[in-house]
């Protein structure tokens, strides 16, 4: 966590809090204003921002149009010394997670740290499906008109992120019927849709299970599986190994 503020008491008295590592977090940095936070985060390996706001020199509204202009995604926690409602309505469309009130109680940074975490969870899930995803578009073979195909495809896969996808799904996104869609993948890629669409979903399971931050029950949700164990059954058919065999 990288805690913006112009203050070392207010550091001192947050580091002081276990509320923050009950939810693992650590304070690791400290920028005393908005531009020097977001160098810190292009130099730092933070997952979070922890904002104090002052009545003198307000900063949080600053340090998210900051972070939105370098397209940083990470989840902010703003903590104010006065109640502001303008600035506390201005924050939250521009992305916060929360906007507490000093006093701020534990429960409610608590809270806060716990939404934090989920959105740390969807974007390093976005980043890794990303990654996957050039992978396998990288892989189909080079052709006249594929690059348009290959976008097609790209906004279809980005849409789903993992997802159950239906061949029918990926035909009306075409607009194909899917008996003629089934022929036109598989002569451009080299294979069916739905071998190719099974492949990237595991890609993307072995980095969800090796990330260390999910069950097989829960990569198998989030990949749109009826069941963990038809999960494991796909898995195993298209790795080679079991699911545990690649957790963390």
């Amino acid at each position: 966590m990288l805690v913006v503020d112009n203050s070392n008491y207010d550091l001192r008295h947050y580091r002081a809090l276990s509320v923050f590592a009950e939810c693992g977090f650590e304070m690791t940095a400290h920028a005393s204003e908005p531009a020097k936070a977001c160098e810190a985060m292009a130099a730092l390996e933070c997952d979070m921002l922890l904002c104090i706001n002052r009545p003198m020199a307000v900063i949080a509204t600053d340090l998210l149009k900051r972070l939105s202009r370098a397209k940083l995604k990470t989840p902010v926690v703003i903590i104010s010394k006065v109640n502001m409602a303008g600035d506390m309505r201005e924050c939250f469309l521009l992305g916060a997670v929360d906007y507490l009130i000093e006093p701020a109680l534990e429960d409610d940074i608590r809270a806060a740290l716990i939404r934090c975490s989920k959105a740390i969870s969807k974007n390093m899930m976005s980043v890794q499906y990303e990654n996957v995803l050039r992978t396998a578009l990288s892989q189909i073979p080079i052709a006249p008109g594929i690059d348009a195909f290959i976008e097609k495809l790209r906004a279809l896969l980005e849409k789903t992120q993992g997802a159950a996808l239906t061949v029918e799904a990926a035909a009306d996104h075409f607009g194909f019927n899917p008996d003629y869609f089934g022929r036109y993948f598989k002569a451009r890629v080299g294979m069916p849709f739905t071998e190719f669409y099974k492949r990237l979903s595991m890609e993307y399971a072995k980095l969800l299970l090796a990330s260390g931050h999910y069950k097989v029950s829960e990569v198998s949700e989030l990949l749109g599986f009826t069941s963990a164990d038809y999960f494991s059954h796909v898995f195993k058919k298209v790795t080679g190994k079991l699911p545990s065999q690649f957790k963390r």
